[in-house]
């Protein structure tokens, strides 16, 4: 899922330790809306987690997690399900193709940050095809 990009080691690290290493302002003091969701995003991609691992795993509060969480539900980003009478959540693929694409963006911003002109973007199809 998350080797969007060849050569680049960025891609490996969790997200919220990708913005501490580059010089790029996304690990300023306030988080933007995509970045909250894309650490939600990531947090339940492996699927069946509980809404306090939602919220250690995104560095959020309460507060931010039923705003964000009914939200990305009803965007259809996150599923809920119900196993062994706990409700649990999980990413939805529309959730996982958000997801695709921050990392692309995010490749790109870093990119443009660092003074490449153009970096080789790979899509995880041509992956499994190698």
């Amino acid at each position: 899922m998350e080797n969007y990009a060849i050569d680049h080691n960025l891609s490996y690290l969790p997200l919220q330790n990708r913005y501490r290493l580059c010089g790029f302002p996304l690990g300023k003091k306030y988080r933007s809306h995509f970045e909250i969701i894309a650490l939600m995003v990531e947090a339940v991609k492996d699927g069946g987690q509980a809404r306090f691992s939602i919220m250690k795993r995104a560095s959020i509060n309460c507060g931010q997690l039923k705003r964000f969480l009914s939200s990305l539900i009803e965007m259809g980003f996150i599923q809920e399900d119900v196993k062994d009478g706990k409700v649990v959540y999980r990413a939805s693929e529309r959730g996982l193709d958000f997801l695709r694409q921050y990392y692309v963006l995010l490749r790109m911003l870093l990119a443009a940050e660092n003074g490449t002109r153009r970096s080789t973007i790979v899509y995880e199809p041509q992956l499994r095809q190698r």
